[in-house]
């Protein structure tokens, strides 16, 4: 059996009249980003292109063609970075395991027609689809022995360490595993085949201790969550910096048990969720079930998100502020939810009033709660109900010290925090701009 070096010197061997066409100074000296007001958009135009059908790849519904995505992706790491080309399969590419991206790589497709079923996304086999970076739980080098032995293992490995809660990439960035890395213009499904039914899980693009990385045009269907960015139970808490997701179309969620549908931003900073569509509910009564989240954050940004029916499941949530600072809520449209957004905290540590999170323009339409409060220190500007019972409820004591640019009669308090307070009249007027 070849091992893992062998295999790259004999794929950059096959590749070296193409590479050496782009640059006759080495990859290193003509590698570039290129950088918007909205981050990172695609690599640089002269750098090798590789394409997945080259390494085999068949995009007939029938062959697996993980391995040859992974192939591609090892070899554009192993150049330094390249743009690794998806072309329309015939029928779709049929992948029965993740694919992790490392440094400096481009995986790009056409956009809808680029279509990849990931089959039975199990969260033992590294929680999904696409994994741009590495974790204990989504572990690079576990998937590369299970790629070299054809052993279907898990992805777990006990002895790789993530940073703790709080920890951030920003600041400690011994931690990174990925970098400058981009996945655009694909169609992603989870599918199940009869053996695995009721299972369910997966991410179709995890993000875990990667900097600088980004998804965008990007269509999914049957994911307990379309994006992940870290996570936040320990020990797998990976974190991220300076990474985004953007044009995201959600076509149908997992409808047997989603987590967040659109995305999920956890122990990360300066991070993007934004231009994202749910199109279809999540089965109504299903456990969890909320469209966007981020909990111990700071910094991060969700924004122009529009979601006309989230889905009565037992959370319905549209979107979650959970013990994260400096976050910016914005253009938010939700439907047909419990509550289209929430703020809330359990960790005093999280809070701090110098970098309140900021929410405005945040509409919802037949819902039981627009904008419910269990926090302090937000700046909340336009909020608007239609057909909804309350507009802005203040939810418990912790709700104070807020900057509320609302009418008096646009602002309530809950039924148990009325109980407690012998003058609910002033805690609400205090908040009030």
């Amino acid at each position: 059996m070849r091992n893992q070096d062998q295999f790259f010197e004999e794929c950059i061997n096959e590749q070296r009249r193409s590479f050496l066409k782009y640059t006759s100074a080495g990859f290193a000296g003509s590698y570039l980003i290129l950088n918007s007001a909205y981050g990172i958009t695609s690599l640089a135009a002269k750098i090798p292109e590789l394409s997945v059908l080259d390494f085999g790849a068949k995009g007939d519904g029938l062959n697996d063609d993980s391995f040859a995505f992974q192939q591609a992706c090892d070899v554009a790491a192993k150049f330094g970075g390249a743009r690794v080309h998806l072309p329309d399969p015939d029928k779709y590419y049929r992948l029965l395991f993740p694919v992790y991206l490392s440094d400096n790589t481009e995986v790009f497709g056409q956009g809808e027609n680029t279509r990849i079923i990931f089959e039975d996304p199990l969260f033992v086999k590294g929680r999904g689809g696409f994994v741009i970076g590495s974790s204990q739980e989504a572990n690079r080098e576990y998937a590369r022995k299970r790629y070299l032995n054809k052993q279907n293992v898990s992805t777990i490995n006990p002895d790789f360490k993530n940073p703790e809660q709080r920890q951030y990439l920003r600041d400690n960035p011994r931690f990174l595993q990925a970098e400058n890395s981009i996945i655009h213009d694909l169609y992603i499904e989870a599918k199940f085949t009869r053996e695995n039914i009721n299972n369910w899980g997966g991410y179709g693009i995890n993000f875990v201790n990667a900097r600088n990385c980004h998804a965008y045009n990007v269509w999914g269907r049957g994911w307990t969550q379309l994006i992940g960015m870290g996570s936040d139970v320990p020990p797998e808490t990976p974190s991220n910096h300076n990474c985004s997701a953007r044009n995201l179309h959600v076509i149908s969620p997992d409808l047997k048990r989603t987590y967040y549908s659109i995305g999920f931003i956890a122990n990360s900073t300066s991070c993007v969720i934004e231009n994202a569509q749910q199109h279809s509910p999540m089965t109504a009564g299903s456990l969890n079930g909320s469209g966007i989240a981020t909990n111990l954050c700071e910094d991060c940004i969700i924004k122009n998100i529009k979601i006309p029916d989230l889905g009565k499941t037992v959370t319905s949530e549209g979107v979650l502020i959970n013990n994260s600072s400096g976050c910016l809520v914005e253009n938010i449209l939700i439907g047909n939810a419990r509550t289209a957004v929430s703020v809330f905290y359990n960790d005093a540590k999280t809070l701090n009033p110098v970098k309140p999170n900021y929410f405005s323009n945040i509409k919802g339409v037949n819902c039981e709660v627009v904008l419910a409060v269990y926090s302090k220190f937000n700046v909340i500007r336009y909020v608007s109900s239609v057909n909804s019972t309350h507009n802005i409820l203040l939810k418990n004591s912790n709700a104070t010290n807020n900057y509320i640019y609302s009418p008096p009669e646009s602002v309530t308090a809950s039924k148990n925090l009325s109980q407690r307070f012998l003058s609910v009249h002033k805690f609400i007027t205090s908040q009030l701009r």
